[in-house]
């Protein structure tokens, strides 16, 4: 009988084991499923912000809206060119006023220094290629590669010089207009 009772005990056991277990492992699935629910929340509420905001990237990349920005980004950047690099004393005033218009502040201030041209020199500015890098113009911050001839007229002795240059021009949009706000000469081989 003794036999018997111990058998009893441990089928009961077993059954309350097996029941624990079991209550267990679902409780644990439950806690593991809602995790993973939570997980996958925050996931979607992610994924739909970063639609959100694609669509509005796609909405400014239309054609026409790129054309603009492109259209304006060159007409800037060559108004940079001849207000920075051709140089005489008629022009210096005129220059001076647009200089605010298509650069910073501390640009116009480098290349505008005093209230009169001071200098004994003329400068032109000939056979102007811009280069632009088209898949940032949706963005604020625009990379230009500029490429021209300078000529240097010296007013004292009556020589010329001309010099290629080779510019990478740094360009952000404020307010709807596109401002130099830097610029770095490069080199390049074979450029004449």
């Amino acid at each position: 009988m003794n036999r018997r009772i111990l058998f009893g005990l441990f089928v009961v056991l077993l059954i309350v084991l097996t029941s624990v277990n079991i209550y267990a492992t679902r409780t644990a699935s439950y806690d593991d499923v809602q995790k993973r629910l939570q997980q996958l929340e925050v996931k979607n509420e992610k994924n739909m912000e970063e639609k959100t905001a694609l669509k509005e990237t796609l909405q400014k990349q239309e054609p026409a809206d790129i054309q603009a920005r492109y259209d304006a980004l060159v007409k800037q950047v060559s108004t940079f060119i001849e207000v920075a690099f051709k140089q005489d004393k008629e022009t210096y005033q005129e220059r001076k006023k647009k200089a605010n218009e298509v650069m910073s502040k501390d640009l116009a201030a480098t290349f505008f220094p005093t209230d009169t041209y001071k200098g004994d020199r003329k400068t032109e500015v000939d056979e102007v290629e811009i280069f632009i890098q088209t898949g940032n113009l949706t963005n604020n911050q625009a990379s230009v590669l500029v490429k021209f001839k300078h000529t240097l007229f010296s007013l004292q002795n009556d020589q010329k010089q001309v010099s290629p240059v080779f510019l990478h021009i740094k360009v952000h949009r404020e307010e709807g207009q596109w401002k130099i706000t830097d610029f770095q000469d490069v080199e390049e081989e074979g450029y004449t």
